[in-house]
């Protein structure tokens, strides 16, 4: 398997590749910046499409319907998202500045276009102590897309997710479901940072993680921190076996689960 890989997002005008096909086996990542009026024409490909509101107010024309993206900021207000199927063309049209997150993800299954507002994704508390955290499911389970799975992380000043560290990266049935994952990382103020670790049988890889960064995890045990002053926010997205999540905690940590 590749070794993790850590970028920056460019934020320029039009579709910006942040993470390109290759860099993990079916998952890749683009931000698409459009200044006020602007239009762009994105054709998915060979690929299903998560596109997920950052900041702004758009249009999104697909197969004849039409959805509209709105957000204040990621720390503001609750996402919303157009899923896109392979083979589709869709046109973003935007009201005012926009940013939006296309998660992608290989995919040979066809399937319609579909719209998730802010009312319903769903959001819960997670951990305790200084790993309690707010995690917001996208494109769950249940959701009628096909390989995608999507969701938000929201660390406190100061905390850690993803934590206890757990992994899925190999296909162990009852325990751990094989997939591949990627985060796209905001800090409020941003000028913060947090550390994205990754460990495993592989070797260890720890980058210090600032705003608009992203970072591929192809496998590996993969915990986050945020540092104190500063909320850390990161939507992440995978691709694997099935789209139930099953994570497998490192044993020497998974008697925190049990406090």
């Amino acid at each position: 398997m590749p070794d993790p890989v850590h970028v920056k997002a460019a934020r320029r005008e039009g579709l910006n590749k942040v993470v390109a096909g290759g860099a993990l086996d079916a998952l890749s990542l683009d931000l698409l910046v459009l200044a006020k009026g602007q239009s762009f024409t994105f054709s998915t490909e060979g690929t299903e499409a998560a596109s997920v509101i950052m900041s702004g107010d758009a249009l999104v024309g697909v197969q004849g319907l039409e959805y509209r993206l709105k957000r204040k900021s990621v720390f503001l207000e609750r996402a919303s998202c157009v899923c896109l199927p392979i083979e589709s063309e869709a046109v973003f049209t935007a009201i005012e500045k926009t940013e939006i997150a296309i998660c992608r993800s290989k995919c040979g299954q066809k399937g319609s276009p579909f719209f998730v507002s802010s009312e319903m994704v769903r959001e819960k508390t997670v951990g305790r102590d200084n790993w309690e955290r707010k995690v917001v499911d996208i494109l769950g389970a249940d959701s009628p897309a096909a390989r995608l799975v999507v969701g938000e992380t929201f660390n406190a000043p100061g905390g850690w997710s993803s934590f206890p560290p757990h992994k899925h990266d190999t296909a162990t049935p009852g325990v751990e479901a094989k997939m591949e994952e990627i985060y796209l990382f905001r800090l409020d103020p941003p000028e913060g940072f947090g550390t994205q670790t990754i460990y495993g049988s592989q070797g260890t890889h720890s980058f210090k993680v600032g705003d608009y960064d992203a970072v591929t995890i192809p496998w590996g045990y993969h915990p986050v921190s945020a540092m104190p002053g500063y909320g850390l926010y990161y939507l992440w997205f995978l691709s694997g076996e099935g789209r139930a999540l099953m994570p497998n905690t490192d044993p020497d940590y998974k008697w925190l689960e049990a406090k």
